[in-house]
């Protein structure tokens, strides 16, 4: 792929980013992020901020935020004074499920936009990129737990 093509792909999913952002209205795309990822398992908060690929202080200031507005519950780990594992709450689902949908409406709208006989193929390539996304977040993750020798 040309230079080019990069910088005009980057610059699309910048722009992607932002109109996802306004219909997201009351929560942010990182919010959005990250309670899509505790909806999906709910896990220990250091694997959280490794899956939605921020770091651990900024997770922490994002998850007061959902914690505040009844989205998120922090719980305490059995064995483990330190850990603490997040669930969204009833709350936290019924905003995500709000999100998702007002997500999927603005991507239906803006692929209104892309040539018919392309949109399929639009939309496939969104999702490999999305896929792309989780396993690179996964691999640094793996690298980063690797034992050194």
């Amino acid at each position: 792929m040309a230079h080019d093509d990069l910088v005009e792909a980057g610059r699309a999913l910048a722009t992607g980013a932002r109109a996802l952002e306004r219909v997201l209205g009351d929560m942010t795309l990182a919010q959005f992020r990250v309670l899509s990822v505790v909806a999906s398992s709910p896990e220990r908060a250091s694997r959280i901020a490794e899956r939605a690929d921020m770091s651990r202080p900024s997770l922490s200031g994002l998850l007061d935020g959902l914690a505040s507005r009844g989205w998120v519950e922090r719980r305490v780990v059995a064995g483990d004074r330190r850990g603490v594992r997040l669930e969204v709450t009833p709350n936290g689902h019924a905003a995500l499920r709000r999100a998702q949908a007002a997500v999927s409406e603005a991507m239906a709208a803006i692929l209104v936009d892309v040539p018919f006989d392309e949109r399929d193929a639009v939309r496939r390539a969104l999702v490999v990129l999305a896929r792309a996304f989780d396993e690179r977040a996964t691999s640094s993750r793996a690298v980063q737990e690797a034992p050194t020798s």
